[in-house]
């Protein structure tokens, strides 16, 4: 009996756990919400687009700038060793950043910034925003081991405090060239000194034979993890950097701003969806059940979730987007109707996240990212060259997007043993209902004079 109960503490405590963590994440988001109208206006599609390609070549740098060993900090047993490595982490980043500093320098002193911005300025943007990001990774990555969640339920809050009390007045004084690039920094930096409170005081190390202890005894960590981020990361990242190159920083201003938008759902929602299919997966998995059935039904509760939303999102998205944010955004809001329905399959994809790790079929989800790059860029080039319309460039990226990731599933469900036509049939079914949803509101709203575009 007092097992019992002790081990309902422990549940408890656990979902307390990670009720701080998506409370202070809530909290972060709805600031982000309230703020985006004014920083939006403030600031222009140009600025917020140059940022999204800012963080977009931090994100691809950081797949490799700690050699894929911050995940490892979780498993090390002794506070030496943790420290051992941490100090370790924390210089190959610094070096990677300064190079990739110069790098980036030189590249935009050679190719000059098309919206005026000085080479040196975003070199030492870039430089920044790699150790920041990667820092503030490794620290949460620390004190997620030590459970220093309340520590950790703070971030997200500092973070938008930290930018919008800087973002702000720089705007109105007129800075507003570089203000918000400034004030995105100042919020990751306020993070990492919040953390690094109740982090060891040493972080850098020049000792040669602790990083031969590390490369030595962590070596599936940067031979394996190293490769796979970096390959999901350019992935991840490829639209916004084909869509800088193709299109400039005002196209990649609005699909940002849209894209921020879309994640807010997915990032709330559907990752605590996927969290509890990744445990029950494997838990049945261990038990030597099979996980078809229960992978199926989870799909199913995702559809059943999201389609409302969807539907309402494609219907309404770019009046909504207009209202919220100012007729300048328009263009955002078109552009946000058109990857709504990537963005279910998105959704789909993550409520079912580590599906091919507890099937053993990690091959599977290369194959489809390799396949989804192909088809990023198929699309995006073909939007410029052939139809020179970033609107039909997106449509044929989202839809090699869907096509994939519906291909993905079916050989999936294929290993389960669950008819691939049910799969078939329930996706389906709910892309003719948004669609047909979609389009009799479109309709009705054109009808009332609402909006003039179906």
């Amino acid at each position: 009996m007092w097992k019992q109960i002790k081990d309902k503490l422990k549940l408890s405590d656990a979902m307390k756990n990670v009720a701080k963590i998506s409370g202070g994440t809530m909290a972060g988001q709805v600031i982000s919400m309230i703020t985006l109208p004014i920083l939006t206006r403030m600031y222009g599609a140009v600025v917020i687009g140059n940022w999204a390609l800012f963080q977009s070549i931090a994100t691809i740098v950081n797949s490799f700038s700690d050699m894929g060993l911050t995940n490892a900090i979780m498993i090390e047993e002794t506070e030496e060793a943790s420290t051992r490595l941490y100090t370790v982490i924390s210089t190959i980043i610094l070096i990677i950043s300064i190079i990739t500093g110069v790098v980036v320098f030189i590249f935009y002193s050679i190719v000059p910034d098309e919206s005026g911005i000085k080479s040196w300025f975003i070199a030492l943007t870039i430089l920044v925003l790699v150790i920041t990001s990667q820092q503030s990774q490794v620290c949460y990555t620390w004190l997620n081991k030590k459970g220093e969640y309340n520590i950790l339920m703070k971030n997200p809050v500092i973070n938008q405090i930290a930018i919008i009390a800087i973002a702000i007045p720089l705007g109105l004084f007129g800075l507003k060239r570089y203000g918000y690039y400034v004030a995105l920094i100042a919020g990751q930096i306020a993070m990492i000194i919040h953390m690094k409170r109740f982090l060891p005081k040493k972080m850098f190390n020049s000792d040669i034979d602790d990083f031969r202890i590390v490369f030595r005894t962590r070596k599936t960590f940067w031979k394996y993890q190293l490769p796979t981020n970096l390959i999901t990361n350019i992935k991840n990242q490829l639209p916004t950097l084909l869509i800088k190159g193709l299109f400039g920083s005002e196209m990649l201003g609005y699909y940002s701003v849209s894209v921020r938008i879309l994640n807010i759902p997915i990032n709330l929602l559907a990752t605590s969806i996927g969290r509890v299919y990744f445990h029950t997966a494997s838990e049945m998995t261990r038990r030597g059940e099979e996980i078809g059935e229960y992978t199926y039904r989870n799909i199913i509760k995702a559809i059943k979730i999201s389609i409302i939303p969807i539907i309402g999102m494609m219907a309404f998205g770019d009046i909504a987007l207009t209202i919220f944010l100012g007729k300048n955004y328009e263009t955002a809001g078109q552009i946000f109707r058109i990857v709504v329905l990537q963005n279910f399959f998105i959704f789909l994809m993550m409520a079912s996240q580590g599906v091919t790790i507890t099937l053993q079929k990690q091959k599977y989800a290369m194959i489809s990212c390799i396949a989804q790059s192909i088809g990023y860029t198929i699309g995006l080039v073909s939007g410029a060259y052939i139809f020179n319309s970033i609107y039909i460039g997106l449509v044929l990226m989202s839809g090699a997007y869907i096509s994939i990731q519906i291909i993905y599933f079916c050989k999936l469900f294929q290993v389960m043993n669950i008819s691939i036509l049910r799969y078939l049939k329930s996706v389906g079914l709910s892309i003719l209902l948004i669609f047909s949803c979609t389009g009799m509101i479109r309709v009705l709203l054109l009808l009332l004079g609402i909006t003039n575009t179906i």
